[in-house]
């Protein structure tokens, strides 16, 4: 099933907790990759986003998801359940022209919600972009998507980034797929550098925190046995206002599961963790590493450890 199909039936076959008719159901305003309609859901304290509702994807978070690596999990959006959509009330005239709304969606936690300024870059990850159950046509399309795209070499492939940038009139540096697919293993490194520009230099303590944040990912993957995260993405956000000591908050969640595999779902079975999956981690760490040669003049010290596990427990 597509990650962009959305199911409209019954809410009865799934752990449905919300059933939306009268409440506000808006647009997502910092989606940045992905076909299908990311919405953000008024569910009270809770900042969520609902994403159309894909049986793979359910299963995952359901089920599949406990039996990945505990600590894996703080880079995984937290699963709220599932809402059906019935006539969602759009909260301005431009969602009521542009969104249109019926049926299931999964409730995950908006990771945008404790930043002020986000920046966010959504990678596909990866050198497979598709699964075992996919129909033959689309692999030969992902196939040759893979073949002439940044996925091929690095495992890794820009799916879509907005910045905020000071020196533009718009305030942002945008990015979206169709470019993303133009870049090769030289000018992706232009993306990363303008993902992380503010407008007059480098973001560096962004990209360090970022960069441990991806060894420890990269530890983790290696104890996923059997599992494939086919067209997983990685979202990679820092804060780009500079007012006290959010300047140094960043987050890393791997979404997108509509493909994910393992020893127990359909399709092949296969033995060690995904090398694919991690190769384009490890191309992220270089290009990252790259980043900070360029600019170690202004390098200050590196976050210690006790720093990194501080902020994650303010995150929480």
């Amino acid at each position: 099933m597509d990650n962009a199909t959305c199911v409209e039936t019954s809410a009865a076959q799934y752990s449905t907790q919300f059933r939306f008719e009268e409440h506000a159901v808006t647009n997502f305003s910092y989606q940045v990759g992905g076909r299908a309609e990311i919405v953000s859901l008024n569910l009270g304290e809770d900042k969520s986003i609902g994403k159309p509702l894909n049986k793979t994807e359910h299963h995952f978070y359901e089920t599949a998801v406990k039996s990945l690596p505990c600590n894996l999990l703080d880079y995984i959006p937290c699963y709220r359940g599932v809402v059906e959509i019935k006539n969602g009330k759009p909260a301005t005239l431009e969602d009521k022209l542009r969104i249109k709304r019926k049926g299931c969606y999964i409730v995950l936690e908006d990771v945008t919600s404790s930043f002020k300024k986000p920046s966010i870059m959504d990678l596909k990850m990866g050198t497979r972009q598709y699964s075992d159950t996919m129909p033959r046509e689309k692999i030969a399309r992902k196939k040759q998507r893979s073949l002439i795209t940044t996925s091929n070499e690095l495992g890794v492939r820009v799916a879509g980034i907005r910045s905020f940038e000071s020196t533009e009139s718009c305030g942002h540096y945008h990015m979206n797929k169709m470019q993303g697919r133009e870049l090769n293993t030289d000018t992706i490194q232009d993306a990363f550098r303008m993902f992380f520009f503010d407008g007059k230099e480098i973001h560096i303590a962004a990209i360090e925190r970022i960069l441990l944040k991806l060894r420890n990912i990269i530890e983790l993957i290696k104890l996923c046995d059997s599992v494939r995260l086919y067209c997983c993405s990685l979202l990679l956000v820092y804060e780009s206002d500079k007012i006290g000591k959010l300047n140094f908050k960043t987050d890393i969640r791997i979404i997108d599961f509509a493909e994910f595999q393992t020893r127990s779902g359909d399709g092949e079975m296969y033995d060690g963790p995904d090398e694919g999956f991690l190769r384009g981690l490890e191309s992220l760490v270089r290009l990252l590493g790259n980043l900070i040669r360029e600019n170690k003049d202004k390098i200050k010290e590196t976050p210690e450890k006790e720093e990194l596990e501080e902020e994650e427990e303010e995150e929480e």
